[in-house]
């Protein structure tokens, strides 16, 4: 029943629509007719009060005080200590990187350290035992060639020694092996008929096979040993021979150039000391393969686990204290001067209902192109978040960038005028324009001199708002 009698209201209310529609249309223009065309306007009364302004902006919540942490060593993960949401103080393990290398490259320095010492003290020993060492050397030369010669007569009459052998053991197999040939014929001919079992000839198969293998073998060693064993090692015991005959001859004559000065002394020092720096850099490396916690506060963003590659200096997450909160949003370069430090801030969110306070902490000396706009980075602390706030979340901000108290404001659509500024104010049913002068202004509402309190100011409609004229008669119907 309700649905119908709303039904019917509807309908109702069509109608009479229509018929206004018909008789307006009917009546024509009144002014061709001489009627006096009565405007029904809103109107506002005028009151001192407090005129707030504010810059507005959006941006995210993150902890006032947090430090990204950077990867100190590029590597693997060897371990991961502390994971994304855990509370951690200062200095303790958070990840490890796997340094089997830096301990390689370690025991690796060290072995040269320890050589450079040796050879630096060595070379001194050498500097102040020149000639003396100058003369055992030469000596030791020569023996090197009398031995190097010696050592070709030995290489020479053992490899002759080494093919007679061969030659002897593949006669000896050749025997053998033609006795097998002729063991074999006569199996065969025996089996034949029907004289031995067929086992037996098998047997003589079998055993003349493998002479015959072998003196393939050995007849292929004897080729190789000729072709290839027998040459190389002569021409490397010769070979052994020029080197110890030149090794002599050059030493006879570049002893002069080998002379140890105090300048290859210096260079040999500053070898040890710049091996003993990578020394130090490793082991600095080292203390680096475990990073710490550099501040206290909850892990925010750690994902990483072991076996992933990091880079170093490449942020892998930050700490962060979430025992206070600040806000950071970037202001438009219109509202940018009017923000100073101090500043009192309204903070609010979709994710809650309750406003938050705060003030301006800090304002970038410099903008960034956001799009077509330069925009300020400017951070706000909040005094007291309530537990509404969590790091990240996207919130609205409303900076109070000046409180005008005690002025004269009416609504931004009542002001007129491209450049002289004017009202419409309701005397006596009638709109009477009046001039004014224009202050701070507000999203709403637009400071004004030239109008008092108690006067009633003409608010709209726009479109008779914009057609109305000083002394025309209106109807205020209120606000």
């Amino acid at each position: 029943m309700k649905k119908k009698s709303r039904k019917k209201i509807i309908i109702i209310s069509l109608i009479i629509i229509v018929l206004a529609i018909f008789v307006l249309t009917r009546c024509g223009n009144p002014a061709k007719q001489g009627m006096v065309v009565m405007n029904h306007v809103k109107t506002e009364e005028v009151v001192r009060e407090t005129l707030v302004t504010k810059a507005f902006a959006d941006g995210y919540v993150k902890a006032r005080q947090e430090q990204e942490i950077k990867a100190q060593l590029s590597g693997a993960v060897k371990e991961v200590f502390a994971r994304s949401g855990d509370y951690v103080e200062t200095g303790d393990p958070l990840y490890s990187i796997e340094d089997r290398h830096l301990q390689y490259s370690l025991e690796a320095a060290l072995l040269s350290y320890e050589e450079a010492k040796a050879n630096y003290e060595n070379l001194l020993l050498t500097y102040r035992n020149q000639e003396k060492i100058r003369d055992l050397r030469l000596e030791e030369a020569r023996k090197n060639l009398e031995i190097a010669l010696l050592s070709y007569e030995q290489e020479e009459a053992g490899l002759e020694a080494e093919e007679l052998r061969l030659l002897e053991e593949l006669e000896e197999v050749a025997a053998a092996l033609k006795k097998a040939e002729e063991d074999l014929e006569a199996n065969l001919y025996l089996y034949e008929k029907n004289a031995i079992a067929r086992n037996t000839l098998e047997e003589s198969r079998n055993r003349y096979a493998e002479i015959e293998r072998n003196y393939n073998r050995l007849e292929k060693n004897l080729t190789t040993f000729l072709e290839q064993t027998k040459p190389n090692r002569l021409e490397l015991a010769q070979l052994k021979l020029d080197n110890a005959r030149n090794s002599l001859e050059y030493l006879e004559t570049s002893l002069e150039n080998e002379k140890i000065t105090e300048k290859d002394l210096e260079i040999a020092r500053l070898r040890v000391a710049n091996v003993g720096n990578e020394i130090e850099k490793i082991r600095r490396d080292l203390e680096l393969a475990v990073v710490y916690a550099p501040m206290s506060g909850t892990l925010m963003n750690l994902d990483i686990k072991k076996g992933d590659r990091v880079t170093e200096g490449a942020a892998i997450g930050s700490i962060a204290d979430l025992s206070a909160f600040a806000v950071e949003v970037t202001v438009d370069e219109i509202d940018i001067n009017s923000v100073t430090l101090g500043q009192e801030v309204i903070i609010s969110s979709d994710s809650f209902a309750e406003e938050l306070d705060g003030v301006v902490s800090f304002i970038a000396p410099g903008g960034s192109l956001v799009g077509s706009i330069i925009k300020y980075k400017t951070e706000i602390d909040v005094l007291d978040d309530k537990g509404l706030l969590r790091h990240g979340m996207f919130v609205d901000v409303e900076i109070i960038t000046n409180k005008l108290a005690d002025v004269i404001a009416v609504p931004s659509l009542a002001i007129l005028g491209a450049e002289d500024k004017y009202v419409f104010v309701v005397e006596e049913g009638l709109a009477r324009k009046r001039p004014v002068e224009i202050g701070a202004r507000t999203l709403g509402k637009v400071e004004i001199k030239g109008v008092e309190a108690g006067e009633r100011v003409i608010i709209g409609p726009y479109t008779i708002l914009v057609t109305l004229d000083d002394g025309m008669p209106v109807i205020d119907m209120g606000e």
